[in-house]
């Protein structure tokens, strides 16, 4: 394996998760090749490392049919009660730089957040979730000098 690709996330409210993701996270909404309901955001490198998936109402049971189609069992529950948060996966961690502006643009827009720092890492930690609930870990290390 090289390195992770993307992540994929089911929404029930496309529109906040992608203000979400462009407006707090920094990532920015593109082109979606192949896909007709959800989003895709990239980082700054044009990776697009978010995937969305719109489940909210009317496309809900189209998307949930073309998942159905493409995954099969593999789609894993597809119940809507069962879609909130992130389920097995514990939480998505992203690299990230400037901590004071993360933390400003957080609390502009009222979001909840924990905060570690772990020294002998030279890292920086900021918890906090998205709309779906699915927890996000946003990594900040010090540049190393030698």
């Amino acid at each position: 394996m090289a390195r992770l690709e993307h992540c994929n996330i089911r929404s029930f409210d496309l529109a906040a998760t992608i203000r979400f993701y462009e407006d707090v996270i920094g990532l920015r909404a593109g082109s979606v090749p192949g896909m007709k309901r959800g989003a895709w955001l990239y980082d700054e490198s044009d990776v697009a490392v978010v995937h969305v998936i719109d489940l909210s109402s009317p496309n809900r049971e189209a998307s949930l049919a073309e998942m159905r189609g493409r995954l099969g069992e593999l789609a894993g529950p597809l119940a809507p009660d069962r879609m909130k948060g992130g389920g097995a996966v514990d939480h998505i961690a992203f690299r990230c730089t400037d901590y004071d502006a993360m933390i400003a643009r957080l609390e502009a827009h009222g979001l909840p957040y924990r905060t570690f720092d772990v020294p002998a890492y030279r890292l920086r930690q900021i918890f906090v979730n998205d709309p779906s609930d699915v927890t996000l870990e946003l990594n900040f290390r010090e540049e190393r000098t030698s």
